[in-house]
C-alpha cells in the first residue's frame, strides 16, 4: 500500500480556520489464475480460461482520513473491482434494481464508494455505496472468503434462480451507522438504501432495503448475525426479498473452523421461494507458510409447491451440495500461490454452477479447479 500525507486547509485562506493533517492510501489486489470448469450432462460443456479473483477479488482502491479535532474524523473510500485478464472494470448498479445494472468496461467503484464521519466514542456514519450487512458474514465466515470456484456464494447468493438479486452483495444510495470499536468485543452496523424511484410509479418502493449486522468477537471466537430486507413489486422473477444469516469462526490453533447458515425468501407472484443453506469448513496450517482450506455446503430448497420447473416438477426438490478444497502458499506477506478444486452436485432440476463455470444440465454436477497467484499492493 502507498500512503501519501498532505496538509489540507479547512476553509478559505484568511478565515483563520486551522489546518488539519490528512492521509490518502492507494491500495489494491491483483489475482489471476488458470481455471478449468465443467458442466456435466446433455448440453453442458467445459471452459479453459484465465480466471480472476480465485483467492482475493482483484481491485484498486483509494481511502483517506482527515482529523477534524475533538476526536472527529472525516473520511472517504473508493474501491473498484478489476478484471486484470482483460484490463476492464466490473459493473455496478445505480438503483438496486435490474434497470440499474451496468456493463463491464472502465473501472467503476462497485465495491465501496462512500464518505464518512467517525469518532472512537460515537461510531461511524457512512453515505454512499457499500456491502450490505449479510454479505459481510459471507466474507468473514466462508473459508474461501466468497471468492473462487469453491465459494459458498455459488449456493448462498442464489435468490430466485441460481444467481443473486441486485441487493444480495452491495447496495447503492445507502446510509449506514457503525458502532464504535471499543465496546468490549461487541460490534455492529445498520444500513438503509433507496431505489430512487418516482413516487408516482407503481414500483416506487423497488430497490429500497434495510438491514443490520451485530456480532461479538473475543480471542479465538467470532460470531455475528445479519438480516437484509429489500422491496420489489411481485412478478414471476422478483419480489420482496429477505436474506438472513448467522456465522461464526473459532481458531483452535491447529485449525480455524467456520460455520455459516443462510435463509433466503423471495415472495413471487405465484408463490414464495425459500432456500436454506448451511456451510462448514476449516483452515488448517501447513508447511509453516501455508494453509489448507476445506468446506462443505448444502442448499435445501423449501419453496412453495405452486412454484414449478419447466417439466412440471416442484422447485422444492432442486437441492444442491458442494465440496471445496484448496491450498494457499504464502511466498511473502503480500504474494501467495494457491490452488482450489470444487465439486457441486445438483438434485432435481437444479443447475447451480461453480463460479466462472458453464451451467450443467438440470440435476447434473458442476466442477472446477484453478491455480493462481495473488499480489497485494
Amino acid at each position: 500500500m502507498k500512503r501519501i500525507l498532505m496538509w489540507s486547509a479547512l476553509g478559505l485562506a484568511g478565515t483563520g480556520v486551522a489546518q488539519a493533517q490528512s492521509s490518502v492510501t492507494v491500495f489494491g489486489v491483483m489475482d489471476l489464475g488458470i481455471q478449468y470448469t465443467n458442466g456435466a450432462g446433455p448440453g453442458g460443456g467445459s471452459v479453459k480460461s484465465l480466471s480472476n479473483g480465485g483467492l482475493s477479488t482483484s481491485r484498486l482502491g483509494f481511502r483517506g482520513t482527515e482529523d477534524l479535532g475533538g476526536g472527529l474524523r472525516a473520511g472517504f473510500w473508493l474501491e473498484g473491482s478489476l478484471n486484470p485478464d482483460t484490463g476492464t472494470g466490473r459493473p455496478s448498479n445505480s438503483n438496486n434494481q435490474a434497470s440499474g445494472a451496468g456493463t463491464a468496461g472502465p473501472i467503476t467503484f462497485d465495491r465501496m464508494s462512500f464518505v464518512s464521519l467517525s469518532s472512537d466514542k460515537l461510531g461511524e456514519l457512512r453515505l454512499g455505496h457499500d456491502f450490505i450487512p449479510t454479505h459481510y458474514n459471507s466474507i468473514y465466515f466462508d473459508p474461501f472468503n466468497a471468492n473462487g470456484v469453491a465459494r459458498a456464494g455459488n449456493l448462498t447468493f442464489a435468490a430466485v434462480g441460481t444467481g443473486p438479486l441486485p441487493t444480495t452483495i452491495t447496495g447503492s444510495n445507502t446510509v449506514s451507522y457503525w458502532l464504535p470499536p471499543n465496546l468490549g468485543g461487541f460490534y455492529g452496523m445498520a444500513m438503509v438504501g433507496i431505489g430512487e424511484n418516482d413516487s408516482t410509479l407503481a414500483n416506487r418502493h423497488d430497490g429500497n432495503f434495510a438491514g443490520a449486522r451485530f456480532g461479538f468477537a473475543s480471542g479465538a471466537f467470532d460470531v455475528a448475525a445479519a438480516v437484509t430486507r429489500s422491496k420489489f413489486n411481485a412478478t414471476a422473477t422478483v419480489g420482496n426479498y429477505t436474506h438472513a444469516n448467522i456465522g461464526g469462526s473459532w481458531d483452535a490453533g491447529f485449525a480455524k473452523f467456520f460455520a455459516l447458515y443462510n435463509k433466503v425468501t423471495v415472495k413471487l407472484a405465484a408463490g414464495t421461494v425459500r432456500k436454506n443453506t448451511a456451510e462448514i469448513g476449516a483452515h488448517i496450517p501447513a508447511f509453516e507458510v501455508g494453509r489448507i482450506r476445506i468446506s462443505y455446503a448444502y442448499l435445501d430448497d423449501r419453496s412453495d409447491e405452486s412454484l414449478r420447473n419447466a417439466n412440471g416438477m416442484p422447485r422444492n426438490r432442486d437441492d444442491a451440495r458442494q465440496f471445496g478444497i484448496g491450498y494457499v502458499h504464502n511466498l511473502s506477506k503480500r504474494t501467495a500461490l494457491y490452488g482450489t478444486y470444487a465439486r457441486l452436485m445438483n438434485s432435481g432440476q437444479a443447475r447451480y454452477v461453480v463460479s466462472g463455470g458453464v451451467a450443467p444440465a438440470a440435476g447434473h454436477r458442476s466442477t472446477g479447479w484453478e491455480f493462481g497467484v495473488r499480489h497485494l499492493f
